[in-house]
């Protein structure tokens, strides 16, 4: 009975106990609810990285999967053009190409080397040394210097390899290239298309042929500015910055119109960023730039800029010199000009005129000197306490500064005599003055304790209104500002918009005058402001009131766009005119135009503004030669002088306005404006008043003779003035040398010929003998082709007999060699 539990015993005690004992219930709930928290914990997490990244921050993440997805080109606009009135391009776009290269990636510019070695932990490791190859990188930077020199890409041999030029580019891509770590440089901006495919063409020819290595050089498509005619209308046009932007000028002001709206092209990248082909890929089209028609006329501007610069340089003119020519109806500008200037190609080499712009800078020390300082910062000063200017500053902001700006709309100057047309338009419109008003001048004229005088202090006596203004009569029109009084005075000068701009659509126009109010106006101040020593105005500010006093009265808002057009020529908008108020009335007007036209006379008179004349054209005219109160004054003691002249024509219904300032002349000979402006004005209208068609006189002078004046000796351009008046034309002869401020040596016809009325003479400004030319052959042709013919070929032409018939002789032989300006008979019948 015993025996059943004795063999229970003995298995269990052959039973062996767990390695572990069971894990406590608690500690089993325990790990349970720890392992679901965690789960929860990571699904939270992994659910509100979602939300962030899909919701809360959907849009920005999806843009940077697209940033990283996507390739977004720019397609770039291409900028409009600006045309002159005529048609002429003076501003356009043209595509070029910066070259570049991955110097790390061309194994054709180096020799590698694997090495190896152990790192701090004992393991073996490789590593790659790259050695430039000294020879080949030289004959890859020749070739591809060779290409850029070029200008064409064929051309190699006319490659002059000894010029500091090749040097110069040879050097720049050899250390480009030569930077063998470096996977980006630059080895050359702008270059044309036919280098860019002559060196794309080189290194594919290179990189095919065996064991030569790998070249690795490409091309980026941009955009260049040009200005075919360089520093030409350079203040007007303006210039574009580096990054092809607007930064002067119409380029400026105009930005918005010419730039464009740039396009886009997104498609689908590749890991190394390259675009893969994707027939899903979006391209927005770029808009390019619309293009500007200018008032401006190019034929006009070339001879506005050429008398311009004559006559800085023959005057020797300190601080620049400015020109306008304006339709005084509606505003808009045929030339425009500040001389000397820049190139817009090139806006920031000032090389050209640095002597120019150096003796500027120091003659002119209250507006650009740098002047000397000690130590202490106290400024170093001569025996007799002036302060010394310092002889190593750096003035190449000022120099750009200067080249850059429009002095017609950014400087101020003090009008001087010319504005004694604003005055006496004030007091004819207001009944103070007629014509025949007569007011004493007796040479000295006091007002409170300033006693005033005429220029050179002469005494006048009675006169009238336009005799004071041919004499240019300080006295006569400080008295009549007293008859105006400072209220009336003041109300016109504003209506002539001289406290405001004239809203010329040209960047940059100052919006700083210096005038006195009516509330600050006494009785000094009203008699220098009423001959014009009062106040600082703008060229443009004067030639707008000075059309306004002949234009009927209407004070017009000058500009130098006429249209925007778009790429298919179509018209965008068109400026027009735009008249602003009417200042004075169509009789006042009609009067000033008279005494205006008395003040440059028919030609018989050497008095006023005489050197303006041209023979055949009704002119009025206005000098002025104004003190520059704000500048020191001179080594003579007496003040800087700015001289001005102003001329309308037709002088009974005028159509443009010609307008000339210098600024800071040093005439050994004068300071007088009549001496030193009329003269480019008279100039400036003989060559474009035939151009434009201007309305002559009327005078029939076809039977008169004229005595050529003995012009040798004298400059070239004021020898000019001399032929104007006579009704004679003229013709500079092109010299080897520069014609700048040259006197005459020789002329034909020669001094003492009596020549026929609107003969032209012919002047030379080096030699003592005048060029030949053939004569051609005019039998059997029309009076007036034969002498077309005859002036083309440099010569003088009169008709005798039948003008309507066929030419049937004539005084020099078909194929004679003759000099310039021989006068040819021809008989027709």
């Amino acid at each position: 009975m015993n025996q059943p539990n004795d063999r229970r015993r003995k298995g269990s005690s052959l039973r062996r106990d767990p390695d572990y004992a069971p894990i406590p219930s608690r500690t089993r709930k325990v790990g349970l609810a720890v392992s679901i928290g965690a789960v929860a914990l990571a699904t939270a997490i992994v659910v509100g990285s979602l939300y962030n990244i899909q919701i809360r921050n959907g849009e920005m993440f999806s843009r940077y999967a697209s940033d990283q997805q996507l390739l977004d080109s720019t397609i770039q606009a291409t900028r409009g053009e600006i045309y002159d009135a005529t048609g002429k391009v003076l501003a356009s776009t043209s595509v070029v190409w910066d070259i570049w290269c991955d110097p790390s990636y061309s194994s054709a510019l180096y020799n590698s080397q694997t090495l190896t070695g152990t790192d701090e932990a004992g393991q073996e490791t490789e590593s790659t040394v790259r050695t430039l190859d000294a020879a080949a990188c030289a004959e890859i930077s020749r070739e591809i210097t060779l290409r850029l020199l070029s200008g064409d890409g064929v051309s190699l041999d006319s490659v002059n390899t000894a010029s500091a030029e090749y040097t110069q580019q040879y050097e720049k891509v050899y250390a480009a290239l030569s930077s063998i770590d470096s996977s980006y440089q630059v080895l050359a901006e702008k270059a044309n298309n036919a280098v860019k495919e002559s060196i794309e063409e080189y290194v594919s020819t290179r990189n095919a042929a065996q064991g030569t290595g790998r070249l690795s050089v490409s091309s980026s498509r941009t955009y260049q500015r040009n200005y075919p005619y360089g520093a030409f209308a350079a203040a007007v046009l303006g210039f574009t910055n580096a990054d092809g932007d607007g930064a002067y000028g119409l380029e400026k002001s105009y930005d918005d119109v010419l730039s464009g709206t740039d396009g886009r092209t997104i498609t689908i990248r590749n890991a190394r960023g390259n675009a893969i082909a994707d027939s899903s890929a979006v391209t927005y089209d770029a808009k390019d730039g619309n293009s500007l028609v200018l008032t401006l006329d190019s034929t006009i501007q070339e001879v506005v800029e050429k008398y311009l610069v004559e006559a800085v340089a023959a005057n020797t003119v300190e601080n620049r010199g400015c020109a306008i020519v304006m339709d005084v109806n509606t505003g808009g500008i045929l030339a425009m000009a500040s001389k000397p200037d820049f190139d817009p190609n090139d806006p920031n080499n000032y090389t050209a005129n640095q002597a120019y712009l150096e003796e500027l800078v120091r003659a002119e020390p209250e507006l650009y000197g740098i002047y000397l300082q000690n130590e202490d910062g106290s400024y170093v000063t001569d025996e007799e306490g002036n302060r010394i200017l310092d002889p190593e500053a750096d003035y190449s902001g000022y120099f750009r500064d200067i080249m850059w700006k429009n002095k017609t709309i950014t400087e101020l100057y003090y009008p001087g005599s010319v504005f004694k047309v604003i005055t006496a338009a004030m007091g004819l419109d207001s009944g103070k003055a007629s014509y025949n008003t007569t007011l004493n001048c007796s040479g000295a004229y006091a007002v409170a304790k300033q006693t005033y005088h005429c220029a050179g202090r002469h005494s006048h006596g009675m006169q009238n209104l336009a005799d004071a203004l041919r004499n240019s009569c300080n006295i006569y029109f400080i008295q009549l500002g007293q008859r105006l009084g400072a209220q009336t005075f003041y109300d016109y000068f504003q209506a002539f918009g001289f406290t405001e701009r004239t809203g010329v659509d040209l960047p940059n126009e100052t919006s700083y005058m210096q005038y006195y109010t009516d509330q600050n106006m006494g009785e000094v101040e009203l008699a220098s402001s009423a001959f014009g020593q009062s106040m600082a105005v703008t060229p443009l500010q004067v030639c707008t009131a000075i059309a306004a006093s002949v234009n009927g009265g209407y004070l017009v808002t000058p500009h130098v766009v006429d249209q925007i057009v778009d790429a298919n020529g179509n018209v965008v908008q068109q400026i027009g005119a735009n008249v602003r108020r009417q200042v004075i009335s169509e009789t006042a007007s009609e009067t000033i135009r008279q005494i205006m036209e008395y003040e440059v006379g028919d030609g018989t008179t050497q008095s006023g503004g005489y050197r303006a004349y041209v023979a055949g054209y009704r002119i009025g005219g206005k000098s002025g030669t104004s003190e520059l109160l704000n500048m020191d004054r001179r080594a003579d003691g007496d003040y800087k002088k700015a001289a001005s002249f102003v001329a309308v024509l037709p002088a009974d219904d005028p159509e443009i306005l010609v307008y000339v300032m210098l600024d800071d002349p040093n005439n050994v000979n004068s300071d007088y404006s009549s001496v030193l402006a009329a003269p480019v004005v008279g100039n400036i209208i003989s060559e474009i008043a035939p151009y434009l068609g201007i309305a002559t006189d009327g005078i029939d002078r076809s039977g008169t003779t004229v005595k050529v004046p003995n012009l040798v000796g004298t400059e070239w351009s004021n020898a000019q003035v001399s032929l104007n008046i006579r009704g004679l034309a003229h013709h500079l002869v092109e010299s080897t040398t520069d014609n700048t401020a040259a006197p005459v040596t020789w002329q034909y016809p020669t001094a003492g010929t009596t020549v026929p009325s609107g003969t032209t003479v012919y002047l030379y400004t080096e030699g003592y003998g005048g060029q030949t030319t053939e004569v051609p052959d005019l039998t059997g042709k029309s009076a007036d082709f034969a002498r077309q013919m005859l002036l083309a070929a440099g010569l003088n032409c009169t008709i005798e007999g039948d003008s309507q018939g066929l030419v049937q002789s004539q005084s020099a032989a078909p194929g004679d060699r003759v000099q310039l300006g021989t006068i040819v008979t021809i008989t027709c019948g």
